[in-house]
């Protein structure tokens, strides 16, 4: 399943992407009921640095976390990186 998003990039990653581009990291979805969850990966892929599509890289991931209105963080490590949110 791959959702039409709204990508907004933190300052230090705006500086480090091109377009297009494709970006993968762990995810923190807000509306995630397990706050404990490590993350599911989320693969980016976007023709302008602000809009895109989401996908989660595996089959076993919960899909219906990538509804409209949903946002979610993408991390680099322990810094934040991206803010997306689901049209």
């Amino acid at each position: 399943m791959t959702s039409k998003v709204k990508i907004l990039w933190s300052e230090i990653a705006a500086g480090r992407m091109t377009v297009p581009g494709c970006y993968t990291a762990p995810a923190r979805f807000q509306s995630d009921p397990d706050p404990a969850d490590e993350g599911w990966s989320v693969v980016l892929e976007f023709e302008e640095l602000d809009r895109g599509t989401a996908r989660f890289l595996v089959d076993e991931a919960p899909h219906h976390l990538l509804r409209s209105g949903v946002t979610f963080e993408m991390y680099a490590g322990r810094s934040l990186a991206v803010t997306v949110t689901v049209l």
